[in-house]
């Protein structure tokens, strides 16, 4: 009998296993879905962007990046096209010239590195007393009626007053100085925006990002009033290459910042994510919008996931659309602008020299390279480009250019070697350091290997005996300034400040060069100290 139970026993248990083995295999857990594969190689390149920002990424960036890109180039076209995706790569992109992973910086000798006004703001504190706070209030309210804009601004908001504020007290000085600096473009900016479908008012993010300066340089290298790194500015259609950097100009830049901001627009459809996106890259906001839809810039302002400089450049901008589109409602006063050249356009297909031209027509130098602001050589680029000259002496250059070949300059490109200084470059070719300084316009302080200098066999050569010159210490081993009948304009030069550093009147300058008080001063703009 106990035999019999022991056999029933294992039975049953026979039974059981069989049982829980048939329910496993009805429960068999079914193979996750398979992840899209632009979905996936956007969500690597951001988390890789990401450590990047943070200074994780120690060794084999560059060849990070270049996997990254392999994959992308390897998808098919429709993959490629994945907005997520694209933003993901030029964020990729825009982070590796940053951080110096690719040999493929922006172009030297374009301005000297500075603070940018976003630095500057992140700098200064916001922060408002309660009668600031409501003293600016009442100055908002007043001009409320007088602001018109196309897009909403919410003058409720803290944030935005705050900005306000700061703008009339602590940074009243600085932001007068960069609305009166971009007054005399104003008009054409603002019909630039409205051709390309953009509220004209968005010009003014051009104060946040470069205080209307054009020639300036952020630590990030993104260069020019609108403050383009290189591979976007090329993206939006800018010439930057040897000869001629288009960020520079900033007319021209104006229509590719236009451009790009109906293209974050178009992507986002709200104005306020456009401007953030504009700061941090699209690719971002697109990762933080896929899991929160609804989610607005106020809401993602509140977390952490934006860097402060993106979570206060939004406010900031808005803050300087309310008072620059009313000036005088905040008792702030513009001087008329400058009475910009008139000018007319002429195609050239071969270099030829800016000095020559100049001498030609009879007219200063600096009349041309304030026409031709994006030019970074003192000759034309060896391709097709369109030189501005004074719309009354078109015929007389049509005529000079009949020379033709005659007037092609012969040149050589130098790249700098370990220990070589101007003396050394200038002795190797044959000609005066001064002629090699005069060619490229700007030439950083420190050369080093990345540099490129314009080394002219047959250009018009500048009367250089029986003329001194400023020739600072760029890689010359210890020669000494002189300031004598020449100086060359620097970053926060003014023609007062000149002319009380030789002794002179504003006038006696002016007069001497054939330009006006009002004239805006270049930086490498070379000015005649009169005897």
């Amino acid at each position: 009998m106990k035999k019999v139970f022991i056999l029933l026993l294992f039975l049953i248990l026979i039974s059981c296993a069989e049982r829980q083995q048939t329910k496993v295999k009805q429960v068999e857990v079914q193979p996750p879905p398979q992840v899209k594969k632009e979905n996936q190689l956007s969500e690597n390149i951001m988390k890789f962007c990401e450590s990047l920002e943070k200074g994780e990424v120690q060794k084999d960036g560059a060849s990070t990046c270049n996997q990254f890109l392999e994959e992308y180039f390897s998808l098919n076209d429709e993959e490629k096209n994945d907005p997520r995706l694209q933003g993901a790569v030029e964020r990729l992109i825009e982070l590796s010239l940053r951080e110096s992973i690719k040999d493929n910086l922006a172009p030297e000798s374009i301005g000297e590195v500075e603070e940018s006004p976003k630095e500057k703001l992140l700098n200064e504190t916001t922060f408002l007393s309660q009668e600031e706070l409501l003293e600016t209030l009442k100055e908002v309210e007043k001009a409320k009626a007088t602001i018109k804009t196309g897009i909403p601004i919410p003058l409720e908001n803290s944030d935005v007053i705050k900005y306000i504020g700061l703008y009339q007290t602590k940074l009243r000085k600085w932001f007068s100085e960069s609305l009166q600096r971009g007054a005399p473009y104003i008009d054409e900016l603002q019909t630039i925006f409205k051709d390309e479908g953009v509220p004209p008012e968005l010009i003014y993010l051009a104060i946040v990002e470069s205080a209307f300066k054009t020639n300036t340089r952020s630590r990030a290298n993104a260069v020019g009033m609108w403050q383009f790194m290189e591979q976007t500015g090329k993206k939006y259609g800018l010439n930057i290459d040897f000869f001629q950097d288009e960020r520079l100009d900033p007319i021209v830049s104006a229509r590719a910042s236009a451009k790009y901001l109906k293209y974050l627009y178009d992507s986002f459809g709200d104005w306020n994510l456009a401007l953030a996106s504009y700061n941090c890259g699209e690719g971002k906001l697109f990762r933080y919008l896929r899991n929160h839809k609804k989610a607005d810039f106020w809401t993602i302002k509140k977390g952490k996931f934006l860097k402060r400089e993106t979570r206060e450049y939004v406010p900031a901008i808005l803050g300087a659309i309310v008072i620059a589109s009313n000036p005088q409602a905040f008792n702030f006063t513009i001087e008329d602008p400058p009475q910009k050249l008139e000018y007319a356009v002429f195609k050239i297909n071969f270099p030829i020299d800016l000095r020559g031209v100049a001498n030609e027509l009879q007219i200063p130098i600096e009349h041309l390279l304030i026409l031709n602001p994006s030019l970074k050589r003192i000759i034309t680029p060896n391709r097709e480009y369109e030189l501005k000259v004074p719309a009354n002496l078109y015929e007389k250059l049509e005529n000079y250019l009949k020379r033709g070949e005659e007037l092609k300059v012969d040149y050589v490109i130098h790249q700098v070697r370990r220990g070589e200084t101007l003396r050394t470059i200038a002795k190797k070719y044959g000609v005066d350091p001064r002629e090699i300084i005069e060619a490229n316009l700007s030439i950083p302080k420190r050369l080093n290997s990345k540099t490129s200098l314009l080394i002219l066999k047959n250009g018009v050569k500048s009367k250089i005996e029986g003329k001194k010159e400023i020739v600072e210490n760029k890689g010359m081993d210890d020669t000494p300034q002189k300031a004598e009948t020449f100086y060359e304009v620097k970053r926060g030069d003014t023609l007062s400040k000149i002319a009380n550093k030789f002794g002179k009147s504003i006038e006696e300058i002016c007069k001497e060069n054939n330009i006006s008080k009002r004239t805006v001063l270049r930086i490498g703009m070379k000015l005649k100290i009169p005897e």
